[in-house]
């Protein structure tokens, strides 16, 4: 078998929606936390739409303005039905672990709005972050994404320049994200984000399986 070798010194993958499909999950945490908050949640597909931004946006999105109480009375409902019951039917995509094992002689790092225990709970269940050199999920003071703020951390991390990089998404966040890093960016149509929006971000590159990642990001030797 050729050897491979990286074309950049690091590449940021987001998590849901490009690494697991996990929005059966997070859409029953949502509307379990906004049932307890307001009486009523919309239903999965409507807040499937959303999967990827801040849980506040989701909710703005959705048109729900809560209070400063209900916001903090559903944030502590959804992570602690999403921390028990958040994996009832989470799987990575087709494809995920095979390219990540392939790709293991580049540094990989994980950068989500998913907050900091939940996504390291995610990538532990399925096996997933022994592939990872660094995952960068939401903590208090950190701007998420489209603020290239939690990309300039996990470069960091890394050890490597913005200009080496690449950032792996299926939103138009992670997309403005990388762009405002300045790293190059891909972005995965099946995901959840809306393909024409993906498209207007003007991404550097565009796969319709994880497993095309492989030739973009690790050229063959001979």
């Amino acid at each position: 078998m050729n050897a491979r070798r990286p074309v950049f010194s690091a590449v940021l993958c987001d998590l849901d929606g490009t690494l697991v499909d996990s929005r059966w999950d997070i859409a029953a945490a949502f509307q379990h936390a906004l049932r307890l908050v307001t009486g009523d949640a919309p239903v999965a597909v409507c807040i499937i739409r959303h999967i990827g931004k801040p849980l506040e946006h989701m909710l703005r999105a959705l048109g729900y303005a809560l209070s400063t109480d209900q916001l903090s009375a559903f944030f502590a409902a959804y992570r602690y039905h999403y921390t028990h019951h958040g994996m009832t039917h989470t799987q990575p995509f087709p494809g995920v672990a095979a390219t990540l094992q392939r790709l293991s002689i580049t540094p990989l790092g994980v950068v989500t709005t998913k907050a900091q225990d939940q996504a390291e709970m995610v990538l532990q269940h399925l096996e997933l972050a022994r592939f990872f050199r660094h995952i960068q999920g939401w903590q208090p003071g950190l701007r998420l994404k489209p603020s290239p703020d939690s990309i300039f951390v996990t470069l960091e991390a890394l050890h490597c320049p913005p200009a080496q990089a690449l950032m792996v998404g299926d939103t138009s966040a992670d997309i403005l994200a990388g762009r405002a890093a300045g790293v190059k960016t891909c972005a995965v149509t099946y995901g959840y984000g809306p393909p024409e929006e993906l498209q207007q971000c003007m991404p550097d590159y565009r796969i319709n399986s994880f497993g095309e990642l492989l030739p973009l990001v690790s050229e063959v030797t001979r």
